[in-house]
């Protein structure tokens, strides 16, 4: 996450630049050319820059790079909608999921919590919340490979 915020803050600065050399410049002539006093030109310009760092807060998820993609979904929690007996449906942020369960062997009911371990397609591959603490150590990838001997073939 601090990487994100890092890329949002560079590519706002990056806008931001301009403007600010731009009223800088201003300020400059106006000090030069108007009179004004360059205790003002100062003060006027570090307004001008705290206002932009002022606005980054706003804009931060503006300019922050988008997530897209089945690695998105991994991790996510859903709860099933219908028996999963391996395949079913699967509500996860208020939309419907094709849904397969992670072990073909293993009913999981519907309402259970399930947390998405891999993504094939528009199909995900879950397992009950509650057989997550059994999992433990064990890597999922997209494409639906999980990173244990043994378990091939989902």
């Amino acid at each position: 996450m601090p990487r994100r915020n890092a890329q949002g803050f560079g590519a706002y600065l990056v806008l931001q630049v301009p403007g600010i050399l731009l009223a800088g410049l201003i300020l400059l002539l106006l000090h030069r050319w108007a009179g004004l006093p360059s205790g003002w030109a100062i003060g006027l310009f570090v307004l001008w820059v705290l206002k932009d760092l002022a606005m980054l807060p706003l804009l931060r998820d503006v300019f922050a790079p988008l997530h897209t993609g089945p690695e998105t979904l991994l991790g996510a929690r859903a709860v099933a909608q219908e028996r999963l007996a391996p395949g079913g449906y699967v509500l996860l942020g208020g939309e419907r999921w094709r849904a397969k369960s992670l072990r073909p062997h293993e009913v999981i009911a519907p309402g259970t919590a399930v947390i998405v371990r891999a993504a094939r397609g528009l199909t995900l591959v879950v397992e009950a919340e509650g057989s997550v603490a059994a999992r433990k150590g064990r890597e999922v990838s997209h494409e639906g490979g999980v990173g244990q001997p043994g378990v091939a073939g989902l």
